[in-house]
């Protein structure tokens, strides 16, 4: 299987619904079919949030580029 990037790591599987290498509570379904997957950073919101960066596995637009929260 060939892995796919999200961030600056490329090590996320695509297609699979519980890929090991995803942030809690992801990957999540996108509008096109595909699977959102995401990966934590080093930075945090003002609330010591993670802030996570997402990519579809299949249109690779994230969920930002989606409009979805």
């Amino acid at each position: 299987m060939k892995l796919f990037g999200v961030g600056d790591e490329v090590n996320h599987h695509p297609g699979d619904p519980q890929c090991p290498e995803c942030w809690e509570e992801y990957p999540a379904s996108c509008k096109c079919g595909g699977l959102i997957h995401a990966a934590g950073g080093d930075e945090e919101d003002e609330e010591g949030n993670v802030l996570l960066t997402t990519r579809c596995d299949k249109c690779g637009r994230s969920e930002e580029q989606l409009g979805e929260p």
